[in-house]
């Protein structure tokens, strides 16, 4: 759905039951648009310190979607917001790394700079349009703000292109919604107007974390395709962030598995679910519904996510592993490259290259 280069596979998953996703067939750059390199925000209190993001890299090339794939309290949204500098300082702290973007460190530009940068290269899209659309001002001024703003319109041309906008995201009557305040719109038009809005700009980069949680399915079912659509159109690099697997497979060209701060598994989309390799990952793919099976019980990865204050030493992950061996406990393994693409932090995974899962399905 991507573009017309990309085709559909359906394939077998380690949990044995039907993936789908799209592969990329050509049309995919392969120059960095965006670079974390060793990123580390911390938030300090007088009960500890918590490690949310610790020591994570990534890339992101242009015209790529990665997805960002974990449970609650992983540092996912975290990770995105800190490229923005959207994380409150204090309690928050930038302890370390770099984000390059186009080959410049969003962290030691001016606020100045910055706010040219936010809304306009790199657009975000949050998880509930509710708490980020103004109750008190129309849909048409918050959309019209960002274009007067950073593209220089008159209040007259801003309020005709936000017309324009609405009707691209696929709203009923653009004409009538541009003069609506968010209270009067569903919720799955105050996400299209938000979408609407990342998109005033025409940004480089859209950041989309956890933007069809709040919906049904049949409504995220619709906005997936329509960011799907709107990619092709602008060719914009996404960062799509989701608990939901299914999600990630239909969005996502690479995907990066986190754990309590830390990326544990990145590869393409193809090789997560054909080919995970870190116990987490391979526990995420057993725990959804398999409906090629009897089984009234589902997999469940036993224990929770640590608390971030006091993370266990070594790979953060051992409590819950059923590979765990001595050294995991010691000491976070160093980065195995599986293939070209498919990097994995794990002990049990060293020396383990282009050989296929060594894991089986439970």
């Amino acid at each position: 759905m991507h573009n017309q280069n990309r085709k559909e596979e359906k394939t077998w998953g380690a949990s044995g039951a039907v993936s789908t996703f799209h592969t990329t067939m050509s049309g995919k750059s392969n120059k960095p648009l965006l670079e974390v390199k060793n990123l580390k925000t911390y938030f300090h209190s007088d009960s500890g310190t918590v490690k949310a993001v610790d020591d994570v890299s990534f890339f992101v090339n242009e015209g790529e979607t990665l997805g960002i794939v974990g449970e609650s309290g992983c540092g996912k949204s975290i990770s995105s917001m800190s490229i923005l500098r959207l994380v409150e300082t204090p309690p928050g702290k930038y302890e370390g790394g770099e984000i390059l973007f186009e080959g410049q460190d969003m962290l030691t530009i001016s606020d100045d700079e910055m706010r040219k940068v936010r809304g306009n290269k790199i657009s975000f899209i949050f998880q509930e349009p509710m708490t980020s659309l103004n109750p008190i001002f129309k849909i048409g001024d918050q959309l019209s703000e960002t274009m007067i703003l950073h593209r220089g319109m008159s209040k007259k041309e801003a309020w005709e292109e936000s017309i324009r906008l609405l009707d691209l995201v696929r709203i009923p009557n653009p004409e009538r919604v541009v003069g609506e305040y968010p209270f009067a719109l569903s919720g799955g038009m105050r996400q299209r107007a938000m979408i609407a809005m990342s998109l005033a700009c025409e940004p480089k980069l859209l950041i989309a974390d956890e933007p069809t949680t709040a919906l049904d399915v049949t409504i995220q079912a619709q906005v997936l395709d329509l960011m799907n659509d709107l990619k092709k159109k602008i060719n914009a690099s996404i960062i799509f962030i989701t608990h939901d697997l299914g999600v990630i497979a239909e969005m996502s060209d690479r995907v990066m598995v986190m754990y309590a701060g830390k990326v544990v598994e990145t590869a393409s989309v193809q090789d997560i679910f054909l080919n995970p390799s870190h116990p987490y990952t391979i526990g995420l793919i057993n725990s959804k519904p398999d409906m090629s099976t009897s089984s009234d019980r589902l997999h469940v990865i036993p224990g929770g996510v640590p608390d971030l204050s006091q993370k266990p030493s070594g790979c953060p992950f051992h409590p819950r592993c059923d590979k765990v061996t001595d050294k995991c406990t010691k000491e976070f393994p160093p980065e195995t490259a599986i293939s070209d693409q498919h990097k994995v932090f794990c002990w049990a995974c060293q020396g383990k290259q282009e050989e296929g899962s060594k894991w089986q399905k439970h």
